[in-house]
Order: C-alpha cells, then sequence, then structure tokens
C-alpha cells in the first residue's frame, strides 16, 4: 500500500491558493524531419499509454482530520488529464513562460488524479511543448527525475511509446534493506525515535555552539538572513531561464578546488547581489540559500529530503573570495548530514518551515525569513535525448515557491550545459529574467577572478 512520509503530508498541510505546492517538467520537442501531423500523432501515442505510480494514486482521508492517505487507481484513464493549447503564431520562450505561470498555480483538485498534462502547439518549426504538472506531495525531484529518464532515449531511432504518466512503472528501485522481524522490529523502532531525538537535540547543540563563536553547526534559522526579497503571498508567478557551459563550470570547480554546485551557488550568490545593488538595496550579511538534500537515493514515490539553511558569500567579498566562503559553509552543512540521522534532519526541516508558514499565515511580515531563495540541483540529462522519436531540445523543471519566501532556482543538466530555472512572485521581481541574465554574466567574471588568483603567487585557504 502507498503511504504518505511526513514531508508529504506537509506539502499537502501547508498548500494555499497563494502557495501551490504544485512541480512540473517543460520539455520542448522537435519534430523529426518531414514528420506531419506530429502533435496528433503524439497524442495518440501517448493516450495508448497507462498510468502508472505515483501518479495511478488517488489521495483520500487518513486516520486523523487534515492527513491524507493513498490508494491505487488501476483504472485511471489518462484523456480526462490531457489538456491541448493552440499558442498564437510566433509565440517565444517568454510567452509560452507566461501562459506556464498561469497553468502552474492552479490548485489539483483532491478528488481527482493529482497530474495534468499539457501539450502545447504553435511554437516555431512545429516544435510541440508539453508540461507535466504534479503535486509535490506526489514524489520528489529525484523520484521525478527518476521517472523522466525511464521516458526518453538516446536515439531518435528508438521510438518505443512513452507517456510521462508513466510515473516510476519502469523504474526498477535500489533494493531495500531488509526489515527486522517480531520483537527486533519493534526494538529498531524504539531505537531510531531515540537517535532521532538524539540527533535534533545535537543538531540544536552545534547551533548554539556556531552562534558563540565556539563551534560549527548549521546557521540558525531566521535569525541570520538578511530582510530582502520579500512580498506579500500572491498566486502570481514569473518564471526566467538561463544556461551556462558544463564545460566553463567544471573549470571553475577545478580551479577553486571546489564541486560544481559551489560554483553554481556563488554565482546565483553573485547575480543576487548585483540584482539588489541596481535597486539600491544593501545587505550586512550573507544572503541564505533553503537547499533540499535528498538523504536517500530511495527510488520511491515520496519525499525522502530535508532541506537545509546554508549561507552563502559575504557582502562585498571578491568573486574568488566567495567561492571560499560557499565552499566553507557547504563542507559544514555535508559533515552535518553524514552524521546526524536522517529523521532528525527531516523533522527539523519540516518544524522549521511549519514555522515559516505559521508566521505568513498570520501576516507577520517584519519577522526575519527562513531564507532568501531555494536553490536546488536535481541534476538531469548528460545525453542528448529524444521522447517517442523527437528530440528534447529543452527540458525544465518548474517549482514551488515556498511560504515565506519569493524565489526558487532549480539547476539541471542537459547535456553540455547547466540549465538554471528561476521562478518568482511576480509582485517581488517582475523583472526575473535580469537575475538570470546577471547569472550568466557572473560565470565569467568568476571564471576570469580565478584566473587571475592562480597567477598570483598568495595561495588561497578555505578556513
Amino acid at each position: 500500500m502507498p503511504r504518505l512520509s511526513p514531508v508529504d503530508q506537509a506539502f499537502l498541510l501547508l498548500e494555499t491558493p497563494d502557495r501551490p505546492m504544485n512541480i512540473g517538467a517543460l520539455f520542448v520537442l522537435k519534430p523529426p524531419r518531414g514528420a506531419r501531423g506530429f502533435a496528433e500523432r503524439l497524442v495518440k501515442t501517448m493516450l495508448g499509454r497507462p498510468v502508472g505510480p505515483p501518479f495511478s494514486y488517488r489521495l483520500q482521508a487518513g486516520p486523523l482530520p487534515g492527513l491524507h492517505s493513498l490508494r491505487e487507481d488501476p483504472r485511471m484513464q489518462p484523456a480526462t488529464q490531457l489538456r491541448r493549447h493552440t499558442l498564437p503564431r510566433g509565440t517565444t520562450l517568454a510567452g509560452l513562460f507566461r501562459r506556464l505561470c498561469r497553468i502552474h498555480v492552479e490548485l489539483l483538485p483532491r478528488d481527482a488524479p493529482m497530474w495534468e498534462q499539457h501539450v502545447f502547439t504553435g511554437l516555431p518549426g512545429g516544435r510541440v511543448a508539453l508540461y507535466f504538472k504534479t503535486h509535490h506531495a506526489m514524489i520528489d525531484g529525484i523520484g521525478f527525475l527518476h521517472a523522466l529518464r525511464t521516458m526518453v532515449a538516446t536515439s531518435p531511432r528508438e521510438r518505443l511509446p512513452r507517456a510521462l504518466w508513466e510515473g516510476l512503472r519502469n523504474y526498477v528501485p535500489p533494493a531495500p534493506p531488509s526489515p527486522a522481524a517480531g520483537g527486533d522490529s519493534l526494538r529498531a523502532t524504539l531505537d531510531g525515535a531515540r537517535r532521532t531525538a538524539t540527533d535534533l537535540l545535537r543538531l540544536y547543540w552545534h547551533q548554539g555552539l556556531r552562534d558563540l563563536g565556539v563551534g560549527r553547526g548549521l546557521v540558525a534559522p531566521f535569525v541570520s538572513t538578511p530582510n530582502v526579497l520579500k512580498a506579500a503571498p500572491s498566486p502570481h508567478r514569473v518564471l526566467a531561464h538561463c544556461r551556462v557551459p558544463l564545460a566553463q563550470v567544471r573549470r571553475m570547480a577545478h580551479s577553486g578546488g571546489a564541486k560544481i554546485n559551489d560554483v553554481m551557488l556563488t554565482l546565483i550568490d553573485m547575480a543576487m547581489h548585483r540584482y539588489l545593488d541596481e535597486r539600491g538595496v544593501s545587505v550586512e550579511r550573507p544572503l541564505v540559500a533553503d537547499i533540499p538534500v535528498a538523504l536517500t537515493d530511495h527510488g520511491s514515490t515520496g519525499n525522502r529530503i530535508t532541506i537545509l539553511q546554508v549561507p552563502m558569500g559575504r557582502p562585498g567579498v571578491a568573486p574568488v573570495q566567495r567561492l571560499m566562503d560557499v565552499l566553507r559553509e557547504t563542507r559544514q552543512m555535508k559533515q552535518e548530514t553524514r552524521e546526524l540521522d536522517g529523521s532528525a534532519l527531516t523533522l527539523y526541516s519540516i518544524l522549521q518551515h511549519s514555522l515559516a508558514s505559521t508566521i505568513e499565515s498570520l501576516g507577520l511580515r517584519d519577522l526575519p525569513m527562513l531564507a532568501n531563495a531555494v536553490i536546488s540541483n536535481p541534476a538531469g540529462f548528460d545525453k542528448r535525448v529524444y521522447f517517442n522519436g523527437a528530440e528534447v531540445e529543452l527540458a525544465l523543471p518548474i517549482s514551488v515557491v515556498a511560504h515565506h519566501q519569493v524565489l526558487n532556482i532549480t539547476i539541471t543538466t542537459y547535456v553540455d550545459e547547466l540549465h538554471v530555472t528561476f521562478i518568482a512572485l511576480e509582485e517581488a521581481l517582475p523583472d526575473l529574467q535580469r537575475l538570470a541574465d546577471l547569472t550568466t554574466a557572473a560565470a565569467a567574471e568568476l571564471e576570469a577572478a580565478l584566473g587571475r588568483s592562480a597567477r598570483s603567487p598568495r595561495k588561497r585557504r578555505v578556513r
């Protein structure tokens, strides 16, 4: 029987019309050469495919008010969940983004299948856009990526019929550990609860030591976050996108002794500071990123993540030092996730984000923020892929803008590029594409700075 985890339940409980908890995937397809009527054939092919987990699950009332459970619906019909859209001639990617923002925020009815498939025609060159929308309670980013990988092929000659709503039915998850039996099972449950409580206290103890300057731990939530990039809750969204060459990021990571994620966090941090500078906004503390961390690659349908707050670079520092700041903080985060129990980290995340939701629901806008942006990297496709024989030209995730925040940034790989997708509250960042453009510009600036640093006889040190 499928189950909803505590994080899954939280996504359902915290959802409001201003804060829909929908996630989605956008594929822009280039039809095979000479393929007439491609969109019609594509829809027909997809409608012939079955619905698989988790999209074959329906919500039903749980054991307590406000909580839900899942049940399998083997007779679910995909045709009822498919929507067709014809775009005006000459519609650009920006125009498609505007349409997607309106669809993305519409709440999914909880008495119906928790997903929708949207098909857009009218794009240049006969291209077709597929936008698949589901609820974050049904699947996390890693699980969604597993599902998408089973939908695509690495050659246009492989035309195995597929539909995104097949979900994880074709995915073979890693073997789970063998459960304990009888009394051993009860003992393991009690031991797990004890460790969760102990490690949660350790986490807060580490934070206290850090605040006193005598230890290392995660940054204290709320009190450490600059009070910038704010807006009242709203259903209005804006979407932006940029690309950064993967080879360029790898060079920077190698030169700086860092990881690709560290470099991307630094580029986004540089762009956010420049964006704020252009608007006359100054900060005195590092901007804070809310970073989802996969605790186990379990291959299941729900969410097995924690979301931790990570400071980025100090205001006013040079690009190379900003990278060193980010590297120091991400190393600390990784150390905590290695040493602490995953259930304690999950509980910690639920508590912090529930508090952020309470602050927002009570209209206490003057209280400190949990973080300035959510920034995640759920990987992607390292090879060009094809869907039902059509080349996937663009594959982008569209995520959630969390409570008490206005900006979500997702980094994905496609072949030799890193694609950065920005989604925000329109009232807070109406010119969101400017932030995307500044991220691209930051790559050239950081690479040049690392080159100058490499030629300098003075060595850098990460403290």
